[in-house]
């Protein structure tokens, strides 16, 4: 069997690809991808929580051998492909044991795997479909997945994102417990409840969609699947209990203060070359009119700065400062707003007069 294709054309396809094959794995074969040809060249991968099936474009040549599946090792793959010319013409000769990759004067041989071993991609029943404008679900998830938990959880859901839709509203929820991002947009969409690995919404929002604008989205409650022109990526469910998260954000202050944007998270990320050398840990004091930001360690120094500020208190807050960063990055306005109901309170960070987005985030106890 052969294969030609622009070089660049599979360097994409490649890339797109390679978002879900782990560098490594209990399962070796899993670091390989399967070229599969039917009536189009397919190119799959998965790392069984998350797969991806792409189509290639290109000519398919000479099927007289019968091979119609191979498993090519991905990274060698991918590598040879890279330093060819992306602007000249790739081809493949494909047979059970080797896959040759030729270029003008070029010829690489790449020994091929056993297709039967390669992980079956699950397939999805349409018990629930809908389609998003794909830069409306970029957005939704750019502002979200930073709030889930990246490390190991006992509670798996920590570490999901709740996309719960109702009452003609979508939202896209995260928390590790000890912050939590919501985001919450008017679109009228099937009421559903799923959590969905963040890595499967990170690993979305970076492929290349080509010319896709929408996204088709399909779930049978297990796994979803987000369908392009050219792209299919399959992920797994959570199956657990999200956290209520209507009842964690705080309804009502009793102080508020309000920040230019800007301006905090300039000073923040100054002291934050402090605190993240030392305790982590950022302190925040509302004081006549200014904002005093301070990070101090007995074992490294001290930084300190003012910003002004309205607030109607005088209090001191410490936060963990990646979170708090985090969490004012992605206000939608140039005034941050501070929801404060006491120094060991839930404290809510918002946009003026904007309640599409919300941070909710746990004062951490100041070390005695």
């Amino acid at each position: 069997m052969r294969i030609k294709t622009s070089n660049s054309e599979l360097m994409k396809t490649l890339s797109n690809i390679g978002k879900v094959i782990p560098s490594k794995s209990i399962e070796p074969i899993l670091e390989n991808v399967l070229l599969r040809v039917d009536e189009k060249v397919n190119l799959i991968a998965t790392n069984l929580e998350q797969g991806i099936e792409c189509v290639l474009e290109s000519e398919i040549e000479d099927l007289s051998d019968g091979v119609r599946e191979v498993v090519l090792p991905f990274s060698l793959f991918k590598d040879i492909i890279s330093k060819l010319d992306m602007n000249d013409v790739t081809e493949i000769e494909l047979s059970s044991k080797k896959g040759v990759i030729k270029q003008k004067n070029a010829s690489y041989s790449l020994n091929c795997f056993n297709p039967e071993a390669f992980a079956i991609l699950p397939q999805v029943e349409e018990k629930l479909s809908f389609s998003l404008n794909l830069s409306f679900l970029r957005f939704l998830i750019e502002n979200t997945i930073f709030a889930a938990s990246k490390k190991e959880e006992s509670r798996k859901e920590f570490k999901g994102v709740l996309i719960d839709s109702k009452d003609k509203f979508i939202n896209f929820v995260a928390t590790d417990s000890t912050a939590l991002a919501l985001n919450k947009k008017e679109v009228d969409l099937p009421e559903m409840n799923f959590i969905i690995p963040w890595k499967a919404l990170d690993i979305f929002s970076k492929i290349d969609p080509g010319k896709d604008d929408n996204v088709k989205i399909i779930s049978d409650g297990n796994s979803m699947k987000f369908v392009l022109s050219n792209l299919t990526l399959i992920s797994l469910l959570i199956n657990g209990k999200f956290p209520a998260y209507e009842t964690v954000i705080p309804e009502n202050f009793q102080y508020s203060a309000e920040v230019n944007k800007d301006e905090i998270l300039k000073s923040l990320k100054r002291v934050d070359i402090l605190a993240s050398k030392g305790n982590e840990r950022i302190n925040l004091t509302f004081s006549n009119g200014f904002l005093e930001i301070e990070s101090v360690s007995t074992e490294i120094g001290e930084g300190k700065e003012k910003i002004p500020c309205n607030a109607n208190t005088e209090m001191a807050l410490q936060f963990y400062s990646e979170k708090l960063i985090n969490g004012i990055e992605h206000v939608p306005s140039q005034t941050v707003v501070f929801g404060i109901n006491g120094p060991l309170h839930p404290v809510l960070v918002k946009g003026q007069e904007n309640d599409s987005y919300v941070y909710v985030i746990m004062p951490q106890k100041p070390f005695e």
